[in-house]
């Protein structure tokens, strides 16, 4: 087989005219393999991610005060001030928008947290700073972590692989253990997929249950505290 070193060069020489081409032509314009412009998907205009905000907003005031169940499409897109058309533009359904409400709330928690874990240096330290940042959150923001954390399973009207959010929680505590487990303050053999379920059961379970016998947060946290250090401190 002889290759063409005329034809290479055309080809070539096209393929960069049409390169420019597309470049004078702006961002919208992207090149294909033989040489052809195909449009590119255009960026969400700032009035459209305005509205998927405000939709989110409203979704998580709604969430919060009446639950899933009695919170309705169209009682968001009102208290939104969108039409109701503009709901189904940003999301599938109320799950798809609930979905993306929890995963909201545990993107703010997980910012919250690592402020808390900047300047922290002993595996209890980190643990109580944590618990800190977690009832510091719940106080600004009030019934959010209740609302994200319910079960999708009991919310879904048929079967769903959607990841849970208590499940998100768990990956979160589970990089903390991970972390941890690396440096030598927790101990090396933990499975940290397990202490972050486990965790998190503690932290509802027994916030639940301070809240009820009314342990007051300080005392709370020390007894959560305790608990958790128990399970990840290395055995010396």
């Amino acid at each position: 087989m002889v290759l063409n070193v005329d034809k290479l060069s055309d080809s070539t020489n096209t393929l960069q005219m049409t390169n420019n081409h597309a470049h004078q032509d702006g961002d919208n314009a992207t090149l294909t393999i033989d040489g052809s412009e195909e449009a590119a998907a255009p960026a969400p205009s700032k009035r459209r991610l305005e509205s998927r905000k405000r939709i989110l907003a409203a979704a998580r005031k709604l969430f919060v005060e009446r639950g899933y169940h009695a919170t309705r499409p169209q009682d968001i897109s009102k208290l939104a001030g969108v039409g109701h058309g503009t709901f189904y533009l940003h999301f599938a359904d109320k799950f798809d928008c609930f979905l993306s409400f929890a995963e909201d709330a545990s993107a703010e928690l997980e910012a919250f947290i690592e402020e808390h874990l900047a300047d922290v240096n002993t595996l209890d330290e980190g643990i109580r700073e944590v618990l800190k940042a977690i009832f510091e959150f719940s106080a600004e923001n009030a019934g959010v972590l209740a609302a994200a954390l319910t079960d999708i399973n009991v919310l879904a009207t048929g079967e769903t692989d959607k990841k849970m959010p208590v499940d998100r929680w768990a990956e979160q505590w589970a990089d903390i253990v991970r972390k941890w487990s690396e440096e030598g303050v927790a101990a090396a053999d933990v499975d940290p997929m397990f202490a972050g379920h486990f965790i998190v059961g503690i932290i509802r379970q027994g916030g639940a249950y301070a809240h009820r016998a009314g342990i007051d947060q300080a005392e709370a946290i020390e007894k959560m505290s305790r608990a958790i250090t128990r399970t990840l401190r290395p055995n010396n």
